[in-house]
């Protein structure tokens, strides 16, 4: 089974419109300067959480919590993954799944298998900027190829950016817009510092500027369903 670095008990603002338990899984093939969860970047870090003491909670709180955010780190990187999102969903579970998209062919058969209610892909750039946080060309295929997967899908879905200004341009944000165009969904989520960031020297603790993610909001809203501001 994957191995649980932590788990928060209740979160309402992790799984939209679900109370739930956010888990995360350590390991991470990605490099993200902004990463609020720094020390899941590596597969085996300390803070290990035992795999029955997470159902011992889900089952003490059922009648409270409703769903699980699977999140990390890169939960698709666990090749057990399924293993232990089956287990979730035979407890009556909903379970969202945050991904960087890397791994089409496990979205695949989570999809396929019903495993996972809601997906969350983190689309970190334009594709000719991935560089920035991955040097492997095989990551970038493979989120092109997970965004048409979760866009054909019948579940829930988001595709979601990170927005530091230092990382994206306003022309980036409308040229993922283009790439994404006739998403249901698609947030954009201003930087903010905390403990966790992975690169706090180049990162700053200046959050993102509200006004440049309404403008971003304004410029590319013609190509989504809904483009939501989180920050």
């Amino acid at each position: 089974m994957p191995l649980i670095y932590d788990f928060m008990p209740v979160s309402l603002s992790d799984y939209p419109g679900v109370v739930a338990c956010t888990v995360f899984l350590p390991g991470c093939n990605f490099r993200c300067p902004y990463c609020h969860n720094g020390p899941l970047v590596m597969r085996n870090p300390e803070g290990k959480v035992a795999e029955g003491t997470l159902f011992e909670y889900l089952e003490k709180r059922k009648n409270l919590v409703d769903g699980v955010c699977v999140t990390g780190g890169e939960p698709t990187l666990w090749g057990d993954l399924g293993d232990f999102l089956e287990k979730l969903k035979k407890r009556g579970l909903k379970v969202k799944l945050d991904t960087n998209g890397s791994q089409p062919e496990v979205i695949k058969e989570l999809l396929h298998k019903g495993l996972v209610d809601y997906v969350a892909v983190d689309i970190k750039a334009p594709p000719e900027k991935y560089s920035l946080f991955t040097k492997y060309k095989e990551h970038v295929d493979g989120v092109l190829e997970s965004v048409e997967l979760v866009k054909a899908s019948s579940v829930d879905y988001e595709l979601r950016t990170t927005v530091h200004e230092r990382v994206l341009s306003l022309e980036d944000i409308k040229a993922i817009a283009r790439w994404l165009s006739g998403a249901k969904m698609y947030v954009l989520q201003g930087y903010r510092y905390s403990e966790g960031v992975l690169d706090p020297e180049f990162c700053g603790k200046k959050p993102c500027d509200k006004a440049f993610l309404e403008r971003a909001k304004e410029e590319i809203s013609e190509h989504f369903g809904e483009v939501v501001i989180r920050s």
